[in-house]
């Protein structure tokens, strides 16, 4: 997922300098610059509601000052997300947890788990694991990647292992929605499998093709743990 910044001058203050959320003219200019970017592409932005604080959040946070100092201006800038500076993808970052909270995060990847035609989507109670089980460095860790250019599959199956990892039910309840299994066998399933087989499965699920030696890694848990593998097909 990738973004931009797109910020020109187009607020207004309290006549006096100074904007009634305690910002600056120049500050509130490219927080309402920035804002109008966030909603004009919704497909992009999932948190149109919190547009209006993440802006203000980061451009406060940051100031007039260090922004000049970063390169913007109160005319335009126009700049890729990834390539904006450190401080100020941070600063992003940080607005986002600080506006949406960790349970919006985690209510986005349920929605968008939803929309993902790969397996069921997952359970509200995991979204209340995910709230619970992550920490904020990991959240800020998931939100910044995801406005980095890159493999952003390959991090999706990093940030999933991590969530597998955390949230083992999740992994459970994926098993009971795609093999039928009950949850005392998924459950056990869940915990014989090996870190190998967790990182296979966040990469590409356990109904793709695996190599031999997973395979029978996999087999040995479904029958260890009660399985008829014959109720699998």
């Amino acid at each position: 997922m990738t973004a931009c910044f797109v910020l020109a001058a187009c607020g207004s203050s309290d006549g006096d300098g100074e904007s009634s959320d305690g910002l600056s003219s120049g500050e509130q200019a490219i927080a309402d610059a920035l804002t109008a970017e966030l909603i004009s592409d919704p497909e992009f932005f999932p948190f149109v509601d919190d547009a209006t604080c993440i802006s203000e959040t980061s451009v406060g946070e940051l100031g007039l000052d260090k922004l000049i100092e970063l390169g913007f201006t109160e005319t335009s800038v126009d700049i890729a997300a990834a390539e904006a500076p450190e401080e100020l993808q941070d600063s992003f970052t940080n607005a986002v947890l600080d506006c949406i909270g960790t349970s919006g995060l985690a209510d986005y990847i349920i929605e968008a788990s939803a929309e993902d035609d790969d397996g069921a989507p997952l359970r509200m109670e995991d979204a209340q694991c995910l709230v619970d089980s992550l920490s904020r460095e990991q959240w800020f860790e998931f939100v910044k990647t995801s406005f980095e250019e890159g493999d952003d599959e390959a991090f999706g199956a990093e940030f999933f292992t991590l969530i597998l990892k955390e949230c083992p039910q999740i992994l459970a309840n994926s098993l009971m929605d795609d093999t039928g299994l009950d949850r005392e066998q998924a459950e056990c399933v869940a915990e014989s499998l090996s870190e190998n087989l967790i990182d296979l499965f966040a990469s590409s699920g356990l109904e793709d093709d695996l190599p031999p030696d997973a395979l029978g890694d996999l087999i040995e848990a479904f029958v260890g743990c009660g399985v008829d593998l014959s109720q699998l097909e």
